[in-house]
């Protein structure tokens, strides 16, 4: 199970594990969802795949998503440009960073730095783990989003009228 609680709640489980992370500054929208699927929807590098799983509501905003690694794969090493932590929720392998080589297995929690080259290894059962990313570079804007786009004047989207946009702060 995965979901986002923007006024709070209350967690209680009998043997089970999970991850809570609180955004201070981010009221997100109520979303329940799991359980998680057997491959992730969209590509990702070297065979993986993901799927948002909490989409952004708007651009710039955290978002999670489900991790999808394919058996037996040594990752490209790669960076981020911000930091992200995840749970490990199936199969087992390794992330490799300058400082170590960490075993991964169902439970494990992973905190990669902004800007940290890592790589993830998996074993033959591949690798699973749900990541949050406490920044997106997509999402809606007060500019740019369905309503106001799908919105036509003489044949012209409303994203391009500007002057008939309602002024809302950018927070």
């Amino acid at each position: 199970m995965f979901f986002c609680l923007p006024k709070g709640g209350t967690l209680s489980g009998v043997g089970s594990c999970g991850l809570v992370i609180t955004c201070l500054y981010h009221h997100g929208w109520f979303s329940l969802g799991g359980p998680l699927e057997a491959a992730g929807r969209l590509a990702y590098i070297n065979g993986g795949t993901n799927s948002v799983l909490i989409a952004p509501p708007r651009l710039g905003d955290p978002c999670l998503h489900g991790m999808y690694l394919p058996p037996d794969i040594r990752q490209t090493l790669h960076t981020h440009p911000s930091y992200r932590i995840g749970i490990i929720v199936g199969g087992s392998g390794k992330v490799e960073t300058p400082q170590s080589v960490n075993p991964l297995q169902p439970g494990d929690l992973i905190v990669i730095p902004a800007n940290e080259a890592h790589r993830f290894y998996t074993n033959a059962d591949g690798l699973t783990a749900v990541m949050f990313h406490p920044d997106s570079d997509v999402g809606f804007s007060h500019h740019d989003n369905p309503m106001l786009r799908r919105t036509l004047v003489d044949g012209i989207s409303a994203v391009s009228l500007p002057h008939l946009h309602t002024p809302l702060p950018e927070c």
